[in-house]
């Protein structure tokens, strides 16, 4: 593959990794069957709209929507929450009065060490936090994507704020959440 090609490559992955988050792939909901590996006690299914906020990333050049809209099915068992998004459960914390966080991480590798080139990986992390509602009904929030590149990598050509690269290395997209339960 060309370096040209594998730029492109790249910078497809950077918009679908932005725009994609460990949380639910845009698009894709959960399945209406209960998961019998479902872990903890079932809070719901949950139709959710997330307006972008912070951007420090350049998220026109990233394609990364200024709202988004998906489900998810949150779970738990005692103060661990369980944010179901159809491919996998991402664990995180939640207290007595439905405070909830979480935090996760993807790298993301755009051009391997070769010679003296130091390569590029960049690394993404998913931090959400918010509240649920009374009775578990609602859910406010904030959903946070950081990318920054790992302390050995050079990854200069894909900070161009085009081509859907960011602008700048580190960066930040936060998006507003504000759900509603759709099915128990």
């Amino acid at each position: 593959m060309s370096m040209r090609a594998s730029t492109r490559a790249h910078c497809i992955l950077f918009v679908v990794a932005c725009v994609t988050s460990a949380c639910v792939q845009p698009g894709e909901q959960p399945e209406d069957d209960q998961d019998p590996h479902q872990p903890g006690d079932a809070l719901g299914a949950f139709a959710v709209t997330g307006k972008l906020g912070d951007d420090s990333c350049g998220a026109e050049s990233l394609s990364a929507p200024e709202t988004w809209t998906f489900q998810v099915k949150l779970s738990r068992e005692g103060t661990t929450l369980y944010w179901l998004n159809g491919r996998e459960a991402i664990v995180g914390d939640i207290d007595k009065s439905g405070h909830f966080a979480f935090e996760t991480h993807l790298d993301l590798p755009f051009a391997e060490k070769h010679g003296a080139a130091k390569g590029c990986t960049i690394i993404r992390h998913d931090s959400a936090s918010g509240t649920l509602g009374s009775s578990s009904t609602s859910l406010n929030g904030k959903l946070s994507y950081a990318y920054d590149a790992t302390s050995d990598s050079d990854c200069s050509e894909f900070t161009t704020g085009s081509g859907g690269q960011p602008l700048a290395l580190p960066c930040r997209l936060t998006y507003v959440l504000a759900g509603a339960r759709i099915a128990d």
